[in-house]
């Protein structure tokens, strides 16, 4: 008579083999690969939350601590890659398309990670790095989901794959060439993928926010993530539109766009920083500055700071009169030579290149001088209200999660 495997005891044999993955591996192989596994999942989450606008801006208050933990947690990751070189077990286990694969792509994403953490790093390196960290990340996952099915199908067919891997002899270098020629080609088209639907993405918001007939109908500059706190771009009037200088002032001024074009024009090329890590280099803006606008309305005594309000209804921010008057910070009606786009703050739009973009408000309503700060959309939901570059969302490193920022 044939006996049948209950399926209870089937599943769980299967969960125990399961366990007994590497079991014959060197204590330190087996920790650092457990470690490395809880570790993946916990870099990706974060960095998700860190770079997808909606996550990044419902845990604003917590954002130095996600960072925090993205960057140690990183640089664990990719410590523990190295291990496994240490013995002869895991110098064996690299040899194999499975374990290269793995670091190739850890290796890549800790590299990209370290450029744009170095904040001394040229700003085309730290872009590039950015680029390609998101799209390392998305390959990274998608391994780590085909490995993860790989190691569940062998376990519950009843084969230990660290046993598997002990037996398995070193590649021959052809081989193991072409094993990395195809990683490479795999890591290469899933990165043209991922920018192919990146770029899909913007000409869709591109289509959406050139479709007003109250806008300038200009696209918006290429490399910009578009956002927007009420969920649509807000239109305009062009033959109504006024920007008003009121508080603290001497001269209340309305100016439409016809008068800001009579003040002294400057143009400044910066590059664009949003708090997110993404960069757009050498942009060409084009406005007036504010110290030729303050200078016709001539500021009281008390006067101190500049609210900045979006005729969206929702977006302020402020600026100390310090900080309006520096170097760089100019109201912008043009960007590389072309009206601003609708989805970029048209007509008018404030530019503060020393400061993360949140602080650079869009589709300018009125500037109102006061002599206390007024806190800003963001600032009111956490982000630091000085976000100079060198800062972590607005605050000075070091104060994040106690203290552990680096």
């Amino acid at each position: 008579m044939v006996q049948m495997d209950h399926p209870e005891a089937t599943r769980a044999g299967a969960w125990l083999r399961l366990r007994g993955f590497g079991r014959r591996w060197p204590r330190v192989l087996r920790q650092a690969h457990l470690l490395a596994i809880i570790l993946l999942p916990l870099e990706l989450l974060t960095g998700a939350v860190l770079y997808f606008p909606r996550l990044h801006s419902s845990l604003v208050r917590w954002l130095p601590a996600v960072e925090a933990i993205h960057v140690w947690a990183g640089i664990g990751f990719g410590v523990l890659l190295l291990l496994p070189v240490a013995v002869p077990l895991g110098r064996r286990l690299l040899a194999t398309g499975e374990w290269s694969a793995t670091l190739w792509l850890g290796a890549g994403l800790v590299l990209t990670g370290l450029g744009l953490w170095w904040s001394a790093a040229p700003q085309a390196f730290r872009s590039g790095s950015f680029a390609m960290h998101g799209a390392l990340a998305v390959a990274m996952g998608l391994w780590a989901v085909y490995h993860g099915l790989v190691r569940v199908e062998t376990a519950i067919r009843g084969q230990d794959l660290g046993r598997l891997q002990e037996r398995r002899q070193a590649l021959p270098r052809r081989a193991m060439l072409g094993r990395l020629m195809r990683a490479v080609v795999g890591i290469g088209a899933g990165t043209a993928v991922l920018g192919w639907l990146t770029r899909v993405r913007q000409q869709a918001a591109v289509l959406a926010a050139s479709g007003d007939a109250a806008g300038t109908g200009s696209p918006p500059l290429p490399g910009f993530q578009l956002y927007t706190v009420t969920g649509g771009y807000p239109t305009y009037d062009p033959t109504t539109w006024r920007l008003q200088v009121n508080g603290l002032v001497q001269h209340q001024l309305s100016l439409s766009l016809e008068d800001l074009l009579a003040l002294p024009q400057v143009t400044e090329t910066e590059t664009f920083h949003c708090v997110t890590g993404w960069q757009v280099p050498g942009v060409s803006w084009q406005g007036v500055r504010i110290a030729d606008i303050l200078a016709r309305a001539q500021p009281q005594a008390g006067a101190a700071w500049i609210t900045f309000t979006s005729f969206d209804g929702v977006y302020v921010d402020a600026l100390s009169l310090v900080q309006a008057r520096a170097q760089g910070v100019i109201l912008a009606h043009r960007a590389d030579g072309r009206p601003l786009a609708r989805a970029q703050g048209a007509p008018l739009r404030l530019l503060v290149p020393d400061m993360f973009g949140y602080k650079s408000v869009k589709w300018l309503q009125a500037l109102t001088l006061a002599a206390e700060r007024t806190l800003g959309y963001w600032e009111q939901r956490g982000y630091g209200p000085d976000a100079y570059l060198d800062t972590v969302d607005g605050w000075p490193r070091g104060q994040g999660l106690g203290g552990v920022w680096p």
